[in-house]
């Protein structure tokens, strides 16, 4: 008898479906005739009451078929074909972990149970109609926030556990290895973050899934740059530090108003991006920065500069839309589009240093990632490097967005259009000069 194929044995875009059917045979088994959560329920009924939802449901499941059939998708998602069964596995999820999938890619989702139940769907065009939708949206949060509840509690600690969980020999390996390659060093797991317990095995002291993926780094691991060259002298410019543990993924120089801004063949504006707010008019003519955080990375956001938290804004987008491409990355390669409509969080800080000015971060949230918790307040002052907040459940993205009339000058590292490892967070990211 031939060998079980692993993960690691199966193209890429089968290796990432792999457990679509473990996931569909299990929810069966354990929720049939059970209720569903009623957050789960009411859903439901809007998809079958609203008649324009309901006909976007069924172009989207017949638009899957199609993807299927040409081989774009693994045939087990020929079984999420209605709406009962697709609730049916949202309902089972909210009780469940992300998996760890010992899949050799760096960029991969890391296990997030419900992208791999909606990729297909989200591929379709009428799945981008649909989850763009606001009530859709709307009855998303109050799933997301369900599942959020879950993960946050010690029920979900099951997925840590070292035999095939997320400190399993290869998880540790993998997440050394994604933390080390930035900075070249051969730290461990437990010396690079601030685990509670080092000593317990099954769950290093996290008390629940979310704090071991939102896991801090433990001091000194990633410090920031010298003073001196912090300070910047007028001829150096003005120093700009990384703000997460990310690999860039692009840049525009001298966006427009209310035009459009070319990113890997997407499309997006300013104004958009920051929710219409009345500061977005600093930014037009300036310069946009985004960089990819994968499951595996470190997940909380530094400032930039030293200033003053000048105004926080939290933006309700959709959760599962992204742009119909046939790819098993579509969620990754949307990520310009995503920047404009998912969920995110825009933090406008005024630098110390009059040079730089305003400048904006923004994360934005992917899928799984339906919680951007900023940390700080308006009105406080951070140091450069300081934490300003964190993502929660999943890959991300997130951009720096800096005011006309800078000229914003990058450093080597994110110009390497070969790189495949993050930047360090608060590393020296660029200099700015008037």
């Amino acid at each position: 008898m031939a060998p079980q194929k692993t993960h690691n044995d199966l193209p890429r875009d089968y290796a990432a479906t792999y457990q679509i059917e473990t996931i569909i045979a299990d929810m069966e088994e354990q929720l049939n005739g059970c209720t569903m959560d009623p957050a789960v329920t009411a859903m439901k009924e809007l998809l079958e009451s609203n008649r324009s939802l309901n006909n976007l449901c069924l172009s989207m499941f017949a638009e899957a078929k199609e993807l299927v059939r040409a081989k774009r998708a693994h045939p087990a998602y020929l079984a999420i074909d209605n709406i009962p069964i697709l609730m049916r596995l949202l309902d089972y999820i909210l009780t469940r972990s992300p998996q760890w999938e010992d899949i050799d890619f760096f960029d991969h989702l890391g296990g997030l149970p419900l992208n791999l139940v909606l990729m297909v769907l989200m591929e379709t065009h009428s799945g981008l109609q649909l989850f763009k939708q606001a009530n859709v949206n709307q009855h998303l949060k109050r799933i997301l926030g369900r599942w959020a509840l879950f993960l946050e509690s010690p029920k979900s600690v099951y997925a840590l556990n070292p035999r095939d969980g997320w400190l399993s020999y290869s998880a540790i390996a993998k997440l050394e290895d994604v933390a080390n390659s930035p900075t070249r060093a051969r730290r461990k797991f437990t010396d690079i973050y601030d685990c509670p317990d080092p000593k317990n095995p099954e769950t290093l002291g996290f008390a629940s899934w979310d704090a071991f993926f939102s896991r801090k780094l433990k001091p000194g691991v990633r410090p920031t740059p010298a003073p001196e060259l912090l300070l910047g002298l007028e001829c150096q410019g003005s120093a700009i530090l990384n703000a997460c543990e990310s690999r860039p993924w692009q840049m525009a120089r001298h966006s427009l108003r209310c035009g459009e801004i070319i990113l890997k063949g997407e499309l997006y504006s300013v104004y958009s991006m920051l929710g219409y707010d009345p500061l977005s008019e600093h930014f037009v003519k300036g310069t946009v920065y985004q960089a990819y955080l994968s499951a595996l990375s470190y997940h909380r956001w530094h400032s930039p500069v030293s200033g003053v938290i000048r105004k926080i804004l939290h933006i309700d987008g959709s959760y599962f839309s992204q742009l119909p491409m046939s790819d098993i990355l579509s969620m990754e390669k949307s990520q310009s589009y995503l920047a404009t409509v998912a969920t995110r969080a825009v933090v406008f800080i005024d630098a110390t240093d009059l040079r730089v000015g305003l400048i904006c971060f923004v994360g934005v949230g992917m899928g799984e990632v339906s919680s951007c918790k900023v940390s700080v307040k308006e009105g406080d002052y951070v140091e450069a490097g300081d934490e300003i907040g964190s993502f929660h459940y999943g890959g991300s993205t997130h951009c720096l967005l800096f005011r006309e009339g800078l000229n914003v000058q990058f450093e080597r590292c994110v110009e390497d259009k070969q790189r495949v490892h993050n930047i360090p967070v608060r590393s020296l990211l660029a200099r700015c000069f008037p």
